[in-house]
């Protein structure tokens, strides 16, 4: 069969604009991906706009070190700046949390009990290879007198 030589040229620009396109189709991750968690939260009662806590019971390790100290600063907008120092040298993440008022106590005993959602903002180390900018963060937490932790039962998600 002879195929003019244009239609071969069109056919072999065609394909090859087919296999650059193919590595730019594949997906990225879930947008809800959230690969690491941890199971406790301690921080004393917020005094002002900036309070430190610890995070423990921290997955997976080779990311976190299995805990972390974190320092949270309230801004102007009622945004939560978010930087959390993994153990064992295993990087930061930085995030933006906003913290939202339950009227459902649920688990948290003369607390009140709030939510976390926000985002991923950056981080470095062998964390930011997991805790990716973007990804979203979610927790429930118990406010009281006492300080702060996580929900009984629940995880903090990275």
């Amino acid at each position: 069969m002879n195929v003019p030589r244009r239609f071969r040229t069109a056919a072999v620009l065609f394909a090859a604009a087919a296999l650059v396109a193919v590595p730019l189709a594949v997906p990225g991750p879930a947008a809800g991906n959230q690969p690491a968690k941890c199971t406790k939260l301690t921080a004393k009662p917020p005094a002002a706009t900036k309070f430190k806590g610890t995070l423990s019971g921290c997955a997976p390790v080779a990311a976190t070190g299995g805990s972390g100290t974190g320092t949270f600063v309230y801004s102007a907008s009622g945004t939560l700046r978010v930087t959390i120092k993994w153990a064992s040298g295993k990087g930061t993440t930085r995030a933006n949390a906003k913290f939202a008022n339950q009227t459902n106590p649920g688990r948290c005993k003369a607390a009140t009990r709030v939510t976390i959602t926000g985002k991923v903002t950056g981080g470095t180390g062998a964390a930011a290879k997991v805790i990716k900018k973007g990804q979203p963060i979610t927790g429930s937490a118990c406010f009281g007198a006492k300080g702060v932790t996580l929900e009984p039962g629940t995880v903090l998600k990275f």
